[in-house]
């Protein structure tokens, strides 16, 4: 049988000693350390949760601004009511809360050496809240 036996070297960019074993079913390979989560793919999975609580408060708010227009039909009365406003105001920040968190999960799946995971859940999530929100838009111009 085979005697296994170290062999010193030393290393001279280091000056470390460099134990190498005369293994025959090869040598020692360190675990490689595990894939980091991508910074922007986790940014846009935090901002596609805003987006979607963004949304969910326009709802929350919808029929309140019907009861308002309700009361009081004319166009001014529309401009000027505080559901109004707010709805469109929280419409353009989750618009843009969509917008942002797409780039930065687009950004997010170009890293290389990260993990995929956040990016693409952002992705998913943006894309299909633009998609109905496209639709709904689309539907309002027929």
């Amino acid at each position: 049988m085979d005697k296994i036996e170290p062999v010193h070297e030393m290393n001279n960019t280091k000056n470390e000693e460099v134990i190498e074993v005369n293994n025959p079913y090869g040598t020692f390979q360190p675990p490689v350390t595990p894939l980091r989560h991508s910074g922007p793919g986790l940014t846009s999975l935090i901002l596609g949760i805003l987006s979607l609580i963004t949304y969910i408060a326009i709802l929350a708010l919808a029929p309140a601004a019907a009861e308002d227009i309700l009361q009081n039909p004319s166009s001014e009365a529309i401009l000027e009511s505080i559901y109004v406003m707010i709805i469109g105001v929280l419409i353009l920040i989750g618009l843009l809360l969509n917008l942002i968190g797409m780039i930065l999960s687009i950004i997010g799946l170009t890293l290389k050496n990260r993990k995929k995971i956040f990016p693409i859940i952002g992705m998913v999530i943006h894309g299909i809240i633009l998609l109905v929100i496209i639709g709904f838009f689309s539907l309002s111009l027929i």
